[in-house]
């Protein structure tokens, strides 16, 4: 006897709810202090789904019959909070929101705001005094969480909402909406209805059936009370018995427009009809008209809901028409009408992994940051307050600006937000060193690390880094490391092994011309000066009037000092005997004079005690011996100007 009962009552349950599996649905009673079931459902609180926000309850001034509405939770640090609902297989989910403002905080000003998913923007909420709306969303999960985000866009009105749902939907419903995009509801309604609002367990998908009687039409009542069959999107029975009808059989239904935001929208619209009374000698034909293109000759069947559905583009508001046909006797009639309007196209990717991984640590590490949640660079008009992001797809963060907000310890590696621009973590009591990778950044370009309390060097990669402007102070266990002058080490590094090369060439050259000098008979040729200075300076010769003369080179003259600036190599442009130039490189910082203690050398001095102290003994050299030596320096045995 007990296992037959429990088969009946096993059998009561998949007729009364063939399609549905309730154990996923997800029920939040914003605002409210506990859990608990109610018409056999769990209604949850925030905590679970949300880690930001206040609750509180409405006046006593606003009643309600819901007892949902009853409580809110409110969200005022952040411009933008989201909840997380689990969403575990790969079904469209329905999703509504329900706000009741009821004068919670005692103001009369009740707020609007924006309601987003996934990084898509929902819709703008308007809130009222007088009572409660809500706003239903049709998506298709692209992961095992749907984000719900409030965003704040006046800064002195508040996001606040009462209920969130959220529970799959039968494969087979709404078959002809295009998954690429979600699904706005904009109106369910149940015409010829009663006061009584139809929702769940009358309904088992959940949705919500305001009863309306259009002004002119007379509202009928079918001489049933159940249907043999229905559609697959199963409205409730309740709401197929009742329906309008027009007073006069030749009488169209025309009805008030459907209203949506914008101008050029994609709609999904689903019709339902049955035929309230079996007269054999009725006719009841009926021509649907969606701004003014026929799409259906409707004839309603006795005890079975009919449904038709179409998607349609409209630029502007949606009509409606029911006009008879010519052969009908009876007036045209409808029991219940289902408009949707697509949402702008969905986001193509959300924000870069890398990013939203770095986000991921920065978020964990600090107890301050553990409320930031969805998605945080889209929608664009939206993102956290704390990030500026790029305009491109996926986008990118390239700013952080924690300036204040509070964080303390040590900085974590968040190093894989490669595209970060700037960052600002001044005014905090972050401690430990600084971390390599912020100078490793390709793209960092300015580092704010003001007053913190950071300790040890600043890292070479930040030092070092010419391209990067960054700022330490107020940090008073940091030490200040000198940024390294890149040219002085090159020049150092270079010129050094090349200078001393150099200079012994010159002396070689020197000594040889010395070693084989004319005769006094063959006389002096006046001196040559050669003017040394910075890298790029000029040297000439002055020629003798007899070019076959050789000419003695006088060390004392072929330096002309100069006072360069301080960590400047010194290049001095010298005649070599075959008539080029030679480049003398001198590094500062006493490498050739160990007594400039001014930081200013004596180049002059310098390069004669180098040349000076290996002067050999004059000797004769005849005019062949000459001619030789200057062909195999490539010379034409005559000095010119150069």
């Amino acid at each position: 006897m007990a296992k037959f009962l429990i088969f009946l009552l096993l059998m009561f349950l998949f007729k009364t709810y063939p399609s549905q599996d309730i154990t996923n649905w997800v029920r939040i009673d914003c605002g409210s202090d506990g859990s608990y079931v109610d018409n056999g459902l769990l209604w949850q609180t925030d905590d679970r789904f949300i880690k930001t926000g206040e609750n509180k309850q409405i006046s006593p001034d606003s009643p309600t019959k819901l007892d949902q509405l009853k409580t809110l939770r409110v969200f005022k640090e952040q411009n933008k909070n989201c909840y997380s609902l689990p969403a575990p297989t790969t079904d469209r989910y329905f999703i509504r929101a329900m706000f009741h403002y009821g004068d919670y905080d005692g103001n009369s000003n009740p707020p609007s705001f924006d309601l987003e998913f996934d990084g898509n923007k929902w819709i703008t909420v308007e809130t009222s005094m007088t009572g409660a709306v809500f706003h239903e969303l049709m998506y298709k999960s692209k992961g095992e969480n749907i984000s719900v985000c409030l965003a704040r866009t006046e800064d002195t009105q508040f996001p606040f909402i009462s209920v969130l749902e959220a529970w799959a939907m039968p494969d087979d419903s709404y078959s002809i909406m295009s998954k690429d995009r979600a699904w706005i509801i904009g109106y369910r309604y149940n015409y010829g209805g009663t006061d009584l609002i139809l929702g769940y367990p009358n309904d088992r998908l959940n949705r919500i059936w305001k009863p309306i009687t259009p002004s002119g039409l007379l509202a009928v009542q079918a001489n049933f009370t159940t249907l043999d069959y229905t559609v697959v999107n199963e409205p409730p029975d309740e709401t197929i018995i009742q329906a309008v009808q027009s007073q006069l059989p030749t009488e169209s239904i025309i009805f008030p427009p459907f209203e949506f935001d914008g101008t050029n929208r994609l709609y999904h619209v689903d019709f339902y009809f049955t035929e309230i009374d079996q007269d054999p000698n009725a006719i009841r034909n009926i021509y649907l008209y969606v701004n003014d293109a026929l799409e259906f000759t409707i004839t309603p069947q006795y005890k079975n809901c009919t449904g038709y559905m179409i998607n349609t583009q409209s630029f502007g508001s949606l009509i409606v028409s029911l006009v008879p046909t010519l052969e009908s006797t009876l007036p045209p009639i409808i029991s219940a009408i289902e408009v949707y309007t697509a949402t702008d196209p969905l986001v193509g990717a959300g924000t870069s992994q890398d990013d939203l991984d770095g986000l991921a640590v920065l978020i964990n590490s600090f107890e301050q940051l553990q409320g930031w949640s969805g998605e945080p660079c889209l929608p664009r008009d939206t993102v956290w307050q704390w990030l500026s992001c790029d305009g491109f797809d996926p986008p990118r963060v390239t700013s952080i600006n924690l300036t204040g907000y509070g964080l303390n310890g040590p900085l974590p590696d968040f190093s894989k937000m490669q595209e970060l621009e700037t960052i600002n973590l001044s005014n905090n009591s972050l401690d430990g060193p600084i971390p390599v990778f912020l100078g490793n950044l390709p793209n960092l370009n300015l580092l704010d690390l003001r007053d913190n309390d950071f300790s040890g060097d600043v890292p070479r990669s930040i030092a070092n880094n010419n391209k990067l402007t960054y700022y330490i102070d107020g940090n008073i266990n940091l030490q200040q490391r000198k940024k390294k002058n890149s040219a002085l080490i090159v020049g150092l590094a270079v010129g050094i092994p090349i200078g001393i090369l150099l200079v012994i060439a010159v002396i070689i050259i020197i000594y040889v011309f010395n070693y084989k000098q004319p005769s006094s008979s063959q006389g002096q040729a006046p001196e040559t000066e050669i003017t040394g200075g910075i890298a790029g300076a000029s040297a000439q010769l002055q020629s003798q009037e007899d070019s076959s003369s050789a000419l003695p080179i006088s060390t004392s003259a072929m330096v002309k000092p100069v006072h360069p600036t301080e960590d400047e190599p010194i290049v001095i442009t010298a005649a070599a005997p075959n008539g080029s130039l030679v480049n003398l490189l001198i590094i500062q910082e006493n490498a050739f004079s160990a007594g400039a203690a001014s930081g200013e050398a004596n180049v002059s001095d310098t390069v004669n005690a180098v040349v000076t102290s290996h002067q050999p003994v004059s000797q004769d050299i005849d005019e062949e011996e000459l001619k030789e030596l200057l062909r195999q320096h490539g010379s034409s045995g005559a000095y010119g100007r150069i």
